[in-house]
C-alpha cells in the first residue's frame, strides 16, 4: 500500500516536471522565432578589402603616358560610389572617353578585371574577426557600392562566400550607399532590428548611410577617407581589427535569449 502510495506521488512529481520542461520548451521556441540575433554589416572597398592599390595599377597600366594628368586623390575619393564611377573619373582625367558604354571604358575594366582584381588585399585581421563572428553566433550582411560581378569574384578569390547571411551590391536596390535604403535591405534580409545592428564601413559614404538608416556606425580609419571627421557621428573607430574585436564584447554583444 505505502509503496502504490508512493509511486503515486513520484508520478505526480514528474508529470508536473514534465509540464514545465515542455512550457519552457515552447517559450525558448517562441523567443527563437520573435527575438532578432545582432547583426553585423560590413562594406567590402576600404573596410575588409584594400582594393585601391589594385585599382590605381589597373588605370595606372592601362595608359602610362598619361599618368601625369591622374589626380589618385580624386580616384580614391570616387572610389566609395562604386568602380565604375572611379574608372570614369580616372578615363576623364586621362582625356579618353569615359562613357560606360565606351570601348575606352570596356578595355579598362576588362583589363582591371583580368589582370588587377585579385590582387587587392584583406586588410589584417579582417579574415579572422569575420571567423569568430561567425562563431559566436553573429549574424554578418555585407552592404557594397560594388558591382555583383567582381564582388563575387573578390568573395570566392579569398574564400569568403559562406561568411555573410546576406548581401547587397550597386544595383540591388534603386539608390545606393549614401541612401539608407542598401543597409536597411540588408538588415531585413537578415531578419534582426536596427537597434540590435551595427555598421562598419570606412567612407562619409558608409557613415552618411549608417546615420540615414539609424544604425550604429564602426569606423575603420585604414580606409578611404580623408579625415577623422568625415566619419562622424560613429560609436567606435579603430585602425587594426584586433581593436574593434577587443571592443565588440563589452559593448555590442550577442543577445540571443536562448
Amino acid at each position: 500500500m505505502y509503496r502504490m502510495i508512493f509511486y503515486d506521488r513520484l508520478c505526480l512529481v514528474f508529470d508536473r516536471l514534465f509540464t514545465k520542461l515542455s512550457y519552457l520548451v515552447r517559450k525558448i521556441r517562441v523567443m527563437n522565432i520573435h527575438t532578432p540575433q545582432n547583426m553585423i554589416v560590413f562594406d567590402l572597398d576600404g573596410t575588409l578589402l584594400d582594393t585601391w592599390p589594385s585599382l590605381l595599377a589597373a588605370v595606372m597600366a592601362f595608359d602610362p603616358s598619361g599618368r601625369a594628368l591622374l589626380k589618385p586623390f580624386q580616384l580614391k575619393r570616387c572610389l566609395s560610389d562604386g568602380i565604375a564611377p572611379m574608372l570614369s573619373l580616372a578615363l576623364s582625367q586621362l582625356q579618353r572617353d569615359s562613357d560606360p558604354n565606351s570601348s575606352d571604358f570596356q578595355q579598362l575594366l576588362h583589363s582591371y578585371e583580368q589582370h588587377w582584381l585579385c590582387t587587392a588585399k584583406a586588410f589584417e585581421g579582417a579574415e579572422q574577426l569575420l571567423q569568430s563572428l561567425q562563431q559566436a553566433g553573429y549574424r554578418i550582411g555585407l552592404c557594397t557600392n560594388r558591382d555583383p560581378r567582381s564582388t563575387g569574384v573578390l568573395l570566392e578569390h579569398f574564400g569568403w562566400e559562406g561568411m555573410f547571411d546576406a548581401k547587397v551590391h550597386l544595383g540591388d536596390c534603386v539608390t545606393a550607399k549614401p541612401s539608407p535604403e542598401p543597409l536597411l535591405k540588408t538588415l531585413q534580409l537578415l531578419g534582426g532590428s536596427v537597434e540590435k545592428s551595427l555598421f562598419v564601413g570606412d567612407s562619409p559614404v558608409d557613415a552618411l548611410c549608417a546615420a540615414r538608416a539609424k544604425v550604429a556606425f564602426a569606423a575603420h580609419l585604414a580606409g578611404y577617407h580623408t579625415s577623422r571627421n568625415e566619419l562622424e557621428p560613429c560609436r567606435v573607430a579603430f585602425s587594426h581589427y584586433h581593436e574593434l574585436a577587443r571592443w565588440l564584447p563589452s559593448h555590442h554583444p550577442v543577445l540571443m535569449e536562448a
